[in-house]
């Protein structure tokens, strides 16, 4: 991998070969030199497995895992066939870990020769190894700025650059580097500072240490409010890895990440195939399978990643009889059991566990009385119940007060001597319940043989009382007279024998109807 090649002002970090430059001749002119990073150490922390070497056509560049799937790197790194690429996961190159590449992008503007828009996306055949964390890329909403560079806020530079500047066989291992930055560059046709700059670029001093070759496409890593993110891209340095060192400023790419990424975490999905990370869950691409009830993969402002859904999130089961489960703390509760009884009798009330509640009408007619005679009886139609004929308790006489109290019709007697109204009788007043008149005696017709009686209406009613009926002593009615009694004397009644002058004939009808004025046997 040794080699070099003069370039004005600047040299690619491309594994061992410097390409590329501005071509002014009146620049001063530097050579490329084999260095690893300057001052750096090896790199063992876990959360830097996802810094992978990546390995083509002989020439290697680093990178970092920012999806599942997804490497970063520089534009000047992608240059080759998708099916040249192997990338090593490990502390080395000689790691066994390895995946291929099946897709690429680079930025579409990539300037080789004055080195602008130098970043570029490699994406995995397979999901990388589950100890590689993806470190994500630094949104814009988290931008450097250079209130970074004020605050010298720190950046750890990783990369596979070489360990021993005299042997050029020595790159391999990743090595670790922390300083801060001394420039932004976000102006699109770069910035003129004691030492030049592209746009959209991050840079340092390289005092006393910093990037050389083999570290291009690896990370400038900087922590915001406790996570990693991916900040810079490693791009180019002066002449011997000297003066200078620039990175990509990955902020300023978010959209061409976003475009790229496709089945990035939180893009929507459909199958699993849609998805870098092979889970499709909650409608998004998802960090794993987020198996559980009450995890999900779409919460807002979270996207992609599986957490505990808040508390009182529905986590149905399917049947709706047993009520609405939710979940509680991260578990899925039971619900309350439906109670489908609506209190209406003219409906039949079930349960279905796709559908709830049923409430069917009963067919019309159904009795569905409340108890209460007084009211009618009670019938159900469509569904409700609906009143009967009340009961009419009036019994026409105005010397009863007539209720009903849910058993029945009721007729009490008013006082006695309460008007009950007048007539052709003259007033009348109650008595024991009844209605008379105070005028009876003018109805007197003077015959025993009838009842005589006053109707307030009509007037005077005299009826006929039976054939035979005892009008007085030995006298009984016969043709609504009072006559004398046959067979009335010596009887022991004080009825007098019949004479000759009676026909017999009539005396054996009056013998029958007197019975009690005849001894027995005569």
């Amino acid at each position: 991998m040794a080699g070099s090649r003069r370039f004005a002002g600047f040299s690619l970090l491309l594994g061992g070969l410097l390409v590329g430059g501005c071509g002014s001749s009146e620049r001063p002119q530097f050579e490329f030199i084999n260095y690893p990073i300057m001052g750096g150490q090896a790199d063992t922390d876990p959360a830097h497995y996802s810094v992978v070497a990546m390995t083509f056509g002989g020439y290697m560049c680093s990178g970092t895992l920012i999806a599942p799937r997804v490497v970063l790197t520089a534009g000047h790194c992608a240059g080759s066939s998708v099916g040249s690429y192997t990338i090593y996961f490990g502390s080395t190159v000689n790691s066994t870990t390895r995946r291929t590449v099946v897709d690429k992008w680079i930025h579409p503007s990539y300037d080789e020769q004055n080195i602008r828009y130098d970043i570029a996306l490699l994406r995995l055949g397979s999901d990388a190894p589950s100890s590689a964390v993806p470190i994500p890329y630094l949104p814009h909403s988290l931008g450097i700025t250079q209130t970074d560079v004020s605050n010298q806020t720190s950046f750890d530079f990783v990369g596979f650059g070489m360990t021993d500047p005299n042997d050029e066989y020595s790159a391999g291992t990743k090595m670790i580097y922390t300083d801060h930055i001394n420039w932004v560059c976000t102006n699109g046709y770069g910035c003129n500072w004691p030492n030049p700059a592209t746009s959209k670029n991050i840079c340092m001093d390289e005092t006393p240490g910093g990037l050389c070759e083999g570290d291009s496409g690896g990370p400038a890593i900087v922590n915001r409010s406790g996570t990693d993110y991916v900040a810079g891209v490693s791009s180019y340095v002066g002449q011997g890895c000297q003066d200078f060192a620039c990175s990509t400023k990955v902020d300023e790419f978010e959209q061409e990440i976003e475009d790229f990424f496709g089945g990035g975490l939180g893009t929507s999905c459909t199958t699993a195939a849609a998805c870098d990370s092979g889970h499709c869950v909650d409608g998004v691409c998802c960090e794993s399978s987020c198996s559980g009830e009450c995890s999900a993969c779409n919460l807002s402002g979270h996207r992609g990643e599986c957490l505990q859904v808040p508390n009182g999130t529905q986590c149905l089961d399917g049947n709706r009889c047993n009520g609405t489960e939710t979940c509680q703390a991260g578990s899925c509760t039971a619900g309350q059991v439906l109670d489908c009884h609506n209190s209406n009798v003219c409906t039949g009330d079930s349960c279905d566990p796709a559908l709830g509640c049923l409430n069917n009408h009963m067919p019309d007619g159904t009795p569905c009385s409340n108890g209460d005679l007084c009211d009618g009886e009670e019938t159900c139609g469509d569904g409700v119940c609906r009143p009967g004929t009340a009961m009419d308790c009036d019994d026409r006489n105005p010397c009863t007060d007539d209720s009903c109290d849910g058993g029945g019709c009721r007729h009490v007697a008013v006082t006695d001597d309460t008007s009950c109204g007048g007539g052709m009788c003259g007033e009348q007043y109650c008595t024991a319940g009844k209605c008379v008149s105070s005028n009876t005696d003018d109805c007197d017709d003077q015959n025993e043989c009838t009842s005589d009686s006053c109707d307030p209406s009509s007037g005077c009613v005299h009826e006929n009382l039976p054939e035979g009926y005892a009008c007085g002593k030995c006298l009984m009615c016969l043709e609504q007279q009072c006559v004398e009694a046959p067979d009335c004397g010596g009887s022991g009644c004080g009825c007098s024998q019949p004479t000759d002058e009676t026909p017999r004939g009539l005396g054996f009808a009056l013998l029958l109807l007197l019975g009690l004025c005849v001894r027995p046997g005569r």
